[in-house]
């Protein structure tokens, strides 16, 4: 059983924004008073700032003193009002909100900690809160893991402990690729597996070893076409700046300075492209991605709850893109969105691997129950 509190972390929060709002707003009266003009001006705005941050910090020590307890334990979920035993519930999900912010240091996109959003089966109501609806699904939003005093960390360890498939951590239109035979390992939900002794591959051939799929375009030849273009522009642009241009002075001699700007721009993104080409490589423990932007990266497949070949959620192009979910707690320096509450990494774009049709079929063979499916 855990226990999950929130009145130690919004009561200092509450605090620290009603302390800082005060000391502001006296600043900022003091600074009315000697100042005039448009300085007097600014001092308002600085106070009804302040004045919104007390408010703020009030509303959170009153929410503080409001009772409140987060109980997850092998019978279900309990909150003070009441609780939903597992058989009444359909899924749980730790749901990400689409606003993010972005990390200094590398550029990385980071989400907020996550809301603990809770389906129940159709007739069961959960005291105290109120139900709303996304995709045609009734839940409640239980708690902001932001706000618990135990931390995000606790809440996904709770669920993975106790809500088992329940725990949804990919979009609940997919669902598990179905075995071949009478006997399936399809659950409700995608919550951390691990695959059973003798689950049948979705593959035609025997098992093999890793494959390793490389980009279609040849960086080398891009390279050299780019620092053919950057000489030929820099040669070019000298006589500009001489004053002897074998072919005149005429308006196409303006170009060679362009010409050579993109060249040499376009030598050092073949560069990096050429040092750092693009591969994927799935095999039985995993799959790994790298390319021009990011070192390779290796991920296994304990740390995956989905993955799947599908279009890339939200774009509007129509390319099919190799989609991969983590499991609750596990995070990737890679490029990631947001779908459906979930966090959604798209390792690769199929039209841009050799061999790229065949990269769904080796994904379903090695990720095995793993691979998902549209509903």
């Amino acid at each position: 059983m855990m226990e999950f509190t929130r009145s130690g972390r919004l009561r200092a929060s509450g605090r620290r924004r009603t302390g800082w709002g005060l000391a502001v707003g006296a600043g900022a009266i003091v600074w009315a008073v000697l100042a005039n003009g448009q300085g007097r001006d600014t001092a308002y705005l600085l106070m009804a700032l302040a004045a919104l941050g007390v408010l703020t910090g009030i509303r959170e020590l009153r929410r503080a003193a409001r009772p409140f307890s987060l109980r997850v334990d092998e019978q279900g979920i309990t909150l003070v009002d009441g609780g939903l035993g597992w058989g009444q519930i359909e899924g749980v999900a730790l749901h990400y909100r689409a606003a993010v912010h972005v990390d200094s240091d590398d550029g990385a996109t980071a989400a907020p900690p996550p809301h603990l959003h809770v389906f129940p089966t159709g007739g069961a109501e959960l005291p105290g809160l109120r139900a709303s609806v996304t995709a045609g699904r009734r839940f409640y939003d239980v708690a902001d893991a932001a706000e618990l005093d135990q931390g995000p960390g606790r809440l996904i360890e709770a669920l993975t402990r106790y809500a088992g498939p329940r725990l949804e951590a990919a979009p609940h239109g997919l669902r598990r690729a179905v075995a071949p035979g009478p006997a399936t390992l399809q659950g409700p939900g995608f919550g951390p597996l691990t695959d059973a002794a003798g689950f049948p591959r979705a593959a035609e051939n025997p098992a093999v070893a890793a494959r390793t799929f490389t980009a279609r375009r040849h960086t080398g030849a891009r390279l050299l076409l780019a620092l053919a273009l950057a000489v030929a522009g820099t040669a070019a642009t000298v006589p500009l700046f001489t004053g002897h241009l074998p072919w005149g002075p005429e308006p196409a001699a303006a170009l060679a300075p362009l010409g050579a700007m993109l060249g040499w721009g376009l030598s050092a993104l073949s560069f990096r492209s050429w040092m750092r080409p693009l591969r994927l490589r799935i095999g039985p423990d995993g799959l790994a991605v790298q390319n021009a932007a990011v070192p390779e990266v290796a991920i296994g497949w304990d740390q995956v709850v989905a993955v799947a070949v599908a279009h890339r959620p939200g774009a509007t192009e129509k390319h099919l893109w190799l989609l991969l979910w983590p499991v609750p707690g596990h995070s990737f320096d890679l490029p990631h969105e947001f779908t459906d509450g979930h966090r959604t990494y798209p390792l690769v774009e199929l039209r841009r691997l050799r061999d790229g049709d065949e990269v769904e079929r080796t994904a379903r063979y090695f990720a095995g129950s793993r691979y998902a499916e549209s509903a």
